[in-house]
């Protein structure tokens, strides 16, 4: 018998696109031992040549220049503008497609990021291809770059998107809210008393992660000097990603903490992290605050970039789960709100929880085998 084969198409080796098509391949395995699940990077597999120069704009817009990326994300007139520019850049990949379409014979194409998905989307309308096409969307709104005739499913994390995509004129019958795809890593329930015997944590104290996504981006170290001078006995774990330079700098002035501090590079122990920690400071990137949601963390956001994550924090807010900081200044006074108010920290917690998928992944691999059958 052929086993069944599945291609996650996402961008970047990086970042919460990557991340998801990871995690999905994950739980295909996971729960199907007879599928074959491949991830590709669709921009290093289609236009190589173009994958650094691409990022290393896109880095230096959102570092930089983040209202920039603000003022053009998602706006109906750059994307209509760009349509042709879509057309013939989805065309100069349609060769490579075929020859790829026609080596692996997928039974079914996820995306988990537009630009790959419009690339096969257009590939469907220009070919007849019957081969189903799964567009999962990693942030709380999705952009009308996703929007396309020849996807045959949608899957998005709450009710709000789902209407977004109606009112552009995707059918509902299409979209499904199954919740951003994380890590079946998340449906165990860590023992906080190992995972402290494991990193030598106090498992008697409150405990504050602090992370900047997988690259380690935002004021991480002012973030850190601010807890350490809040009053009250708790413990800073924090999460560098890989941003070599600033897991450096955590080594060299941990011994200037007055608290107790545990700094942590690119780690697979982020359920371990999130189980055994209370308040949670990150940016609003779409798969680290599902993450901590699904493991009833209070979140605190700051500096979340214009684009995606404020939208992200917006129906956040709306739903009454986080705690947005503009100004990364008042972090500590916020945390320390947090810490003396013990109700309030339950409601976000208990908030966090509600409206969580912790078992998000699992529900897209039951998507795409019905798609499949």
């Amino acid at each position: 018998m052929t086993r069944k084969k599945i291609l996650i198409l996402h961008i970047s080796e990086f970042g919460g696109h990557s991340k998801a098509a990871q995690n999905i391949k994950e739980a295909i395995h996971y729960k199907y031992q007879d599928i074959t699940a491949w991830n590709l990077n669709g921009f290093q597999y289609f236009y190589s040549y173009l994958e650094q120069v691409v990022n290393f704009f896109y880095t230096i817009t959102i570092k930089h220049f983040p209202a920039v990326w603000g003022r053009l994300y998602d706006r109906k007139n750059v994307v209509k503008t760009l349509l042709p520019v879509r057309g013939w850049v989805n065309f100069f990949a349609f060769e490579k497609l075929k020859q790829l379409v026609s080596d692996y014979n997928p039974a079914c194409v996820v995306a988990t990021q537009a630009f790959p998905c419009g690339i096969f989307a257009d590939y469907k309308r220009r070919t007849g291809s019957q081969i189903p096409l799964i567009a999962v969307v990693t942030d709380y709104h999705p952009h009308r770059f996703w929007i396309h005739p020849n996807v045959d499913q949608y899957v998005v994390a709450c009710l709000e998107a789902k209407n977004f995509l109606i009112n552009e004129g995707v059918s509902p019958d299409k979209i499904k809210i199954l919740g951003i795809p994380i890590s079946v890593k998340f449906l165990e329930k860590n023992d906080t008393e190992v995972t402290s015997k494991e990193f030598g944590f106090r498992p008697d104290i409150p405990s504050v992660l602090v992370m900047g996504g997988g690259l380690g981006m935002g004021p991480i170290k002012k973030i850190a000097k601010q807890l350490d001078d809040l009053r009250g006995d708790f413990q800073i774990i924090v999460v560098c990603g890989r941003n070599r330079l600033l897991y450096k700098w955590f080594v060299k002035n941990k011994p200037d903490f007055k608290k107790k501090l545990f700094h942590f590079g690119y780690t697979e122990g982020i359920p371990k992290l999130m189980d055994f920690c209370d308040i949670i400071i990150t940016k609003g990137g779409g798969i680290t605050v599902s993450e901590a949601l699904a493991k009833g963390l209070a979140l605190v956001i700051t500096e979340a970039l214009p684009g995606q994550e404020e939208r992200n924090v917006k129906y956040l807010l709306e739903q009454g789960a986080i705690v947005e900081v503009d100004d990364p200044e008042n972090i500590g006074s916020a945390v320390q709100e947090l810490i003396d108010d013990k109700e309030r920290l339950l409601a976000l917690k208990t908030k966090a929880k509600e409206i969580s998928f912790i078992d998000s992944s699992l529900k897209i691999v039951d998507l795409i085998l019905s798609q499949i059958k």
